[in-house]
């Protein structure tokens, strides 16, 4: 198996870097496009695996759609197959993906009129117009199920009334998906419990993707891990859409973030503050959980994060992944019922390379800590294409030392 070594760099981070466009707005831009007939309209999209993967299967629609690793990738098109009247298509991808909870998405889908079976490689759906009317979550394990339903509601002859209860994890991907379903002329009418979409036309209107806040956050750890350093994130903004932009708060204690006309430029606190001592709630911005235990984990900063309960069940047990990381490294580190203690910092370098365990996110969380540790190697590097495929080659930029093997 290859892997990737990261060496601490000889000097604080002076660097200007160029993130890559948002995952998640290039995804949901790419199903309303294709819902207009003109993916086209769509710009400055992700070069992650995700949205390549759906934009390819988007532009040949083949029968059967193998959708790798991505499950925002799954969970939509299995959405779009849907209301593709007259075709069938074959949703799959890798073992890992297919045993991810899916059934949830699939028995609303039914409800609403979908015809959807479960079969070996994967879920065969036959395109048919959905009647629509009403579903109702009660504390679903991802906020994925309601932005693919979300994103078809207008093709419904009687529209889409969701109601949503109980715990709200990643709220702000919904708000994301009500926000790009306006930008192509649909207007979702928000209710106590829930949002109501009509049935309609999406209006054809061009989008231009904006950088991404999850992938920041990998800087932010950097940044936080390194005295004296400073970065420029090119395009960044304050963005209203990207509910991972609480990254500027969640690192506030040891990173300063400033917006200027060339985007956000990022420096180390040289007084750093103090992390409060109670439990921070991550539900809204489960994607930052990896990075902020990390450094948490690095400055010997005792904490609790909570509202993690769906992060078990991502490409990797993302909880259980982190402890261990942790412990490998010399500290301490335990979860329970969606809440995950750092107890002690990590020490030491270790010898033998992580395995990622097919997680973008655990690679990508982990390589800041040599600036910690001084050195860390890690398994499958190819892995940060899902999301960040210039990753590596930005971070030797920085100054750090990345040897591939």
């Amino acid at each position: 198996m290859s892997s990737v070594t990261v060496t601490r760099p000889s000097a604080p981070i002076r660097a200007t870097i160029s993130l890559p466009r948002s995952k998640s707005i290039s995804n949901r831009a790419l199903l309303m496009a294709s819902l207009c007939g003109d993916l086209d309209l769509v710009s400055g999209l992700s070069d992650g695996d995700d949205t390549r993967v759906m934009r390819e299967l988007l532009a040949a629609n083949p029968r059967v759609m193998d959708c790798g690793a991505g499950g925002t990738t799954f969970r939509f098109l299995l959405a779009w197959a849907a209301v593709r009247e007259g075709e069938e298509h074959v949703l799959t991808g890798i073992p890992r993906l297919l045993e991810r909870p899916h059934d949830d998405l699939v028995h609303a889908l039914k409800k609403l009129g979908a015809d959807i079976e479960r079969v070996a490689e994967g879920y065969r759906v036959r395109g048919r117009a959905l009647q629509g009317g009403e579903v109702h979550f009660d504390s679903p394990i991802s906020s994925q199920y309601l932005s693919a339903l979300l994103l078809i509601a207008p093709c419904m002859q009687q529209g889409l009334t969701l109601r949503w209860t109980g715990t709200r994890l990643s709220e702000p991907f919904v708000h994301m998906t009500l926000k790009m379903l306006a930008h192509f002329g649909v207007y979702p009418r928000l209710e106590l419990d829930g949002v109501r979409v009509d049935p309609g036309d999406y209006i054809p209107a061009p989008l231009v993707v904006p950088p991404d806040w999850s992938s920041a956050a990998f800087w932010y750890e950097a940044v936080a891990l390194s005295p004296g350093s400073e970065v420029l994130l090119t395009g960044l903004t304050d963005d209203t859409m990207q509910g991972d932009r609480e990254a500027q708060h969640l690192w506030a204690p040891w990173v300063e973030t400033r917006f200027t006309g060339e985007g956000a430029r990022i420096s180390h606190r040289a007084s750093p503050g103090q992390w409060e001592a109670v439990p921070r709630s991550l539900k809204h911005v489960p994607d930052l959980f990896q990075p902020l235990a990390f450094t948490l984990a690095a400055l010997n900063q005792p904490a609790v994060l909570t509202g993690l309960d769906n992060l078990r069940v991502k490409e990797t047990d993302r909880l259980r992944a982190v402890a261990d990381a942790i412990q490998r490294m010399g500290g301490d580190a335990a979860f329970a019922d969606g809440a995950f203690a750092v107890k002690e910092g990590i020490t030491h370098p270790v010898d033998a390379p992580f395995d990622p365990d097919h997680d973008h996110r655990m690679a990508l969380a982990l390589a800041p800590l040599a600036l910690k540790l001084g050195t860390i190697a890690i398994h499958d590097p190819q892995v940060v294409n899902k999301s960040y495929p210039g990753f590596w080659e930005d971070l030797r930029k920085s100054g750090s030392g990345v040897h591939l093997a």
